[in-house]
């Protein structure tokens, strides 16, 4: 199997977690969901610093879950046409796409948000604010809480798919936050 089929195969599998991920930057300029836009810790400290800060909102989330579960959905509906049109399009006649179905999708949907909120947990501890960089933690924090979740669910772990999403992951955030922050969904680039 080359490269360019891991990778496919990676990205196809991973796609509902990068959903999750930046669902809730894309959400949280939307005026009618304000009113959810309140900090899951409460606002509660622990030795004085708070557990998670404010940008952990319920809105953030259950958009996060819902938009990347939505995402596994479309999915596994278009798997059969999505391996043909990437397929033909790549010429890649033995490509084959990693089952996703909707059970997935939430695991890993829900792991990227609970990975995310652990990360937010140990920058607080770190005497990070929220939005200061985290290197590698900021990009590989939803990661492992997708893979982990993913992993309750079905018991088993694809070494080669999971190395591969931790390499390109990191790379495909930085442009990501880029193209955010540009778009003024971020106030910081990274």
């Amino acid at each position: 199997m080359g490269v360019e089929v891991r990778i496919i195969q990676a990205l196809w599998f991973i796609l509902p977690a990068y959903f999750a991920n930046s669902a809730p930057v894309q959400f949280s300029k939307i005026g009618f969901l304000e009113k959810y836009g309140k900090p899951i810790d409460g606002g509660k400290e622990w030795h004085g610093v708070r557990l998670l800060g404010d940008g952990k909102t319920w809105r953030g989330f259950f958009v996060g879950v819902l938009g990347g579960t939505l995402m596994g959905l479309t999915q596994a509906m278009f798997q059969s046409d999505a391996t043909v049109l990437l397929r033909g399009i790549l010429g890649l006649p033995g490509l084959v796409l990693p089952q996703m179905h909707i059970e997935l999708a939430f695991m890993l949907s829900l792991g990227t948000l609970v990975g995310d909120m652990i990360a937010s947990f140990v920058k607080r501890r770190a005497n990070l604010r929220s939005g200061d960089p985290a290197p590698l933690l900021d990009q590989l924090d939803f990661v492992f809480g997708a893979f982990f979740f993913a992993w309750l669910l079905t018991k088993t772990l694809d070494y080669d798919r999971f190395f591969v999403v931790v390499v390109i992951t990191p790379i495909l955030h930085i442009i990501a936050n880029f193209i955010a922050w540009i778009w003024k969904l971020k106030r910081n680039p990274w």
